[in-house]
């Protein structure tokens, strides 16, 4: 097997020379409540989370780039009372994340085509999410296996949500060019919330059995990503 020197020099030439790249990307991300409380019969958890993003990227030389990047990212927050398990007795508020910010990449080529990019976000992070109020009958339109029409559990506290705040986004990609202008492109992430944390549930009374007890779920803002993409070169 012979090295190409001259079209792996040629290669990284023209890639440092581009001048403007649109990057597009999606997959899943992973969110995790923490929970505090008497009563663990009553879980939360991030269901159904998806990641989608879009970055514009000057290339500057040696492999070097910077640009903006925008992010949207949305998970449910389901509710379960363990003791139905496995009955289908879950529900779920919609949550939503827009962010915006200034990003930095290198690229590192290990062969002509194949390589790695190592890249850093800054990013505002807005929740448009509204504040939820729990109010005693979110589990009573579930039916028990045996017809009963409601769940003895009511909740009842609010959501608190923050609105605003900044992710720093370290990112780790694999990449394979498909030509001078194109690459397909998988990528790991980690979202770090600098204001956690990002959402509070406090049910401050919850009834059960003649007994009242009190939760709190706490979601911090950070989340894991594994994506797949492409970027395209003008």
């Amino acid at each position: 097997m012979v090295f190409d020197f001259d079209g792996f020099f040629l290669q990284n030439f023209a890639t440092a020379q581009s001048k403007i790249s649109l990057e597009f990307k999606t997959g899943l991300t992973n969110t995790d409540f923490t929970f505090q409380g008497d009563f663990p019969e009553l879980e939360i958890s991030s269901v159904d989370n998806r990641f989608y993003g879009v970055t514009i990227l000057k290339s500057l030389s040696r492999g070097l780039s910077y640009g903006l990047e925008f992010n949207y990212y949305r998970f449910d927050i389901n509710r379960r009372f363990v003791p139905l398990d496995p009955v289908k007795n879950t529900g779920g508020l919609a949550t939503n994340f827009l962010s915006l910010g200034p990003k930095a990449q290198f690229d590192l080529y290990f062969f002509p085509k194949f390589g790695s990019s190592f890249a850093i976000s800054f990013l505002l992070n807005y929740a448009p999410n509204e504040e939820y109020e729990y109010q005693g009958g979110e589990f009573q339109g579930v039916r028990l296996e045996n017809g009963d029409p409601r769940i003895p559990v009511k909740p009842y506290g609010k959501t608190y949500v923050e609105k605003i705040s900044f992710i720093l986004k370290p990112e780790l990609s694999l990449f394979y060019e498909l030509s001078s202008k194109s690459r397909i492109i998988i990528t790991s992430q980690w979202g770090l919330d600098l204001r956690e944390p990002s959402i509070v549930i406090d049910l401050d009374r919850i009834e059960f059995e003649g007994q009242t007890y009190q939760n709190k779920y706490f979601y911090s803002g950070n989340y894991f990503s594994a994506l797949l993409g492409y970027r395209y070169t003008f």
